[in-house]
């Protein structure tokens, strides 16, 4: 039983119930009629907790007055069954599903027999917007006995229903009644008056009762409980399918431009501080040589020139000494020109020289290199650096060809077994005079046997880019000092037609606080050309960033775009939003509830988004890494991080921020 006593409901100055009084018992279909404008709403809303006033409420003679809002809800869950004049329905949803996640929510029972009576099995197939809005009245009454609520409360369930479905309806809700629960109907219609128990007119601010009809007590039908055997979020995932190409669309276009934000964001600046990290290896210098064409086997010397380029202040020079093979220039007439590998005084190795194979150049023991590429350092105040490449092939005879082949394992031993009394005699040929004749510059060697320690293992051969013709692998570098005290010595025997021999390279090294692109312009205004692998690597730097900016700038703008478009697709669909609110608080749940399981759906459409998303910034950086620059590919968790943010983000804060609050 339903009572509310001393209802006072007031608009501004105008009085709609003055201590006005309202029962309704168990066993009788009880009907509520009026004027429009007379209350029939209020009162409504008022049983359902939809208005607020001044009342007295019982159930079952408990007073449920002053029950908070969540209370509410779940006594509507518990005990009631609410039928509006324009029911909320789940827009993506069909039908079963509706009836399937009611199941799944409560203590459902089977209704087919029900859904018979109400002749709307054929609506199963069909959503919402497909029905008629008699179809829509007989659907929600179908879903509001489900769970066989003990009270029923009806708004002008006859509105749009024909005199044939109205008899229907009518007879239901009668034995429905009559067995045992609670009917209260609003209504215009004359045939529900008719066949009613008890009829409340709203009448002078009050509510007075008639009795039509002497209520039958019938025997309550046996329906069998029935759980849908899928949890309710399983429902969530079939919304997905409604509008499905309109979703697919808007997702890919969200997961495009988020893909294209992490590229230019993450991908872009992790490529430009993986390039400029291996700047941080490199010396802030180069070698620079006289212009040369490619029928010329070496460039010019650099002679008298040298000076202008010592005048700028912030580069800093030397004589880097380079010839492109051991074998290059050597006196045949020497009777031993092997290359001997010593372990504490006592040859170890001995190795013929391989034409062609190994370079070698001078190193600067006065400067602090960086030696990003030296695998071992040894504690020898003066020595050579040798190659990996080199060291193997003093070790075991055989070239170095492939590393993986051979074995890191391997390569590991054979760096252990140097120490600081490892020692490699080899010849080389130093660069003593010039001679000039017809215009053109030979350069007289001498070849000489150096004994030297081991002071380090670089990784690798050495690559120096001398353009335009050769490419100079280095696999030896011997101190600068030692090579020039040996040039000094040799100077006092040369012909007397002979000139000072100039070096044709050099090696520069900028000073910190300068910028290398302006201090390389300088030396080049000088009239040299300038090799630099910290250059090579400095103007990626700069491409990267340019081609960064551009796709920043279209990527921005994209998501710009696509923004507005969700927000305008998601605005658009608000109602629908707002109306999946509705349904699920109609059926008991408090609205925090409803946006809850609002929010999951929202989660599964930023998770394919996510996924998307990855899978667009992972095409775009393989595009860009295999047009563009195939040196670096990068995987980080925060690519991963962004793309899961910014999709939770506008997937799910965008959503969100539309619906706004939402009252029940």
């Amino acid at each position: 039983m339903l009572e509310m006593k001393n209802i006072c409901v007031y608009y501004n100055e105008h009085v709609v119930y003055n201590h006005a009084y309202f029962c309704a018992q168990d066993h009788e279909l009880t009907v509520v009629i009026g004027k429009s404008g007379s209350g029939k709403s209020t009162l409504h809303e008022l049983l359902t907790f939809q208005r607020t006033g001044t009342y007295e409420y019982y159930y079952n003679n408990e007073n449920i007055t002053d029950l908070n809002m969540n209370q509410q809800q779940e006594f509507i869950l518990t005990h009631m069954g609410i039928v509006d004049q324009i029911p909320a329905f789940i827009n993506d949803l069909k039908i079963k599903d509706h009836i399937g996640l009611c199941q799944s929510l409560s203590h459902g029972y089977d209704i087919d027999e029900i859904a018979e009576q109400l002749e709307i099995k054929h609506t199963y197939s069909l959503y919402p917007q497909q029905l008629s809005g008699g179809e829509k009245i007989r659907v929600s009454i179908l879903l509001a006995l489900i769970h066989q609520p003990e009270i029923l409360v009806f708004d002008e369930p006859t509105a749009s229903l024909d005199k044939h479905h109205t008899q229907l309806i009518v007879e239901l809700l009668k034995d429905y009644a009559h067995q045992g629960h609670t009917v209260i109907i609003f209504t215009h219609d004359a045939l529900i008056k008719k066949e009613a128990d008890i009829v409340y007119q709203i009448e002078n601010q009050k509510l007075t009762q008639y009795v039509i009809n002497s209520p039958q007590i019938i025997e309550k039908k046996g329906i069998s409980s029935i759980a849908s055997p899928k949890h309710y979020t399983q429902y969530l995932y079939k919304m997905f399918e409604h509008r499905k190409l309109l979703k697919i669309i808007m997702v890919c276009l969200t997961s495009l431009s988020i893909g294209l934000c992490s590229f230019s964001v993450l991908y872009g600046q992790s490529v430009i501080q993986k390039y400029i990290d291996q700047l941080a290896l490199l010396d802030k210098g180069g070698v620079f040589y006289r212009e040369y064409i490619q029928l010329t086997p070496i460039p010019p010397s650099i002679g008298e020139e040298i000076k202008s380029v010592k005048k700028l202040s912030h580069v800093k020079t030397w004589p880097f000494i380079l010839d492109e093979y051991l074998t290059e220039h050597l006196d045949e007439n020497l009777d031993d020109l092997n290359l001997k590998l010593y372990q504490d005084g006592q040859i170890e190795d001995r190795r013929e020289m391989t034409l062609g194979t190994f370079g070698w150049a001078t190193y600067n023991e006065n400067f602090q290199y960086k030696m990003d590429y030296v695998e071992k350092t040894i504690d020898n105040e003066e020595g050579i650096y040798i190659s990996l490449p080199l060291l193997y092939y003093l070790k075991t005879g055989n070239l170095f060809e492939d590393r993986t082949l051979i074995g890191e394992e391997t390569l590991k031993n054979i760096c252990q077994e140097v120490n600081e009394n490892t020692e490699i005699e080899f010849p080389v040929t130093i660069p003593v005079y010039r001679t000039i004749e017809n215009e053109m510059e030979e350069i007289h060697y001498q070849t000489i046997i150096l004994k030297m320690k081991i002071k380090g293992i670089v990784d690798s051969t050495y690559p120096l880019k001398m353009a335009p013709i050769n490419n100079m692998n280095v696999d030896l570098f011997c101190p600068l000092g030692v090579i020039e005290k040996y040039q000094t010595t040799l100077m006092h025997s040369i012909p007397e037609d002979a000139q000072p021999y100039y070096p044709n390279y050099y090696q520069f090294v900028v000073e910190d606080g300068y910028d290398f692109n302006e201090a390389k312009e300088d030396i080049e205004a000088q009239g040299f050309k300038v090799s630099s692998d910290y250059y090579d690597i400095y103007t990626k730097v700069d491409v990267v960033k340019q081609l960064n900016e551009s796709i920043f700038m279209i990527s921005g703008l994209i998501m710009f775009v696509v923004l507005m478009l969700f927000f305008g697709v998601k605005y658009n669909q608000r109602q629908d939003d707002v109306d999946f609110i509705h349904f699920f608080t109609r059926c008991g749940f408090t609205v925090s509830f409803a946006k809850k399981i609002l929010g999951i759906y929202f989660l599964y459409e930023s998770f394919i988004c996510m996924v998307l998303s990855i899978v667009f910034m992972f095409v775009i950086a393989y595009v860009f890494f295999a047009l563009m620059y195939n040196e670096v590919f990068i995987i980080r968790p925060s690519f991963f991080v962004f793309c899961i943010v910014l999709s939770l983000c506008i997937e799910v804060g965008i959503p969100m921020i539309v619906l706004g609050r939402v009252k029940r």
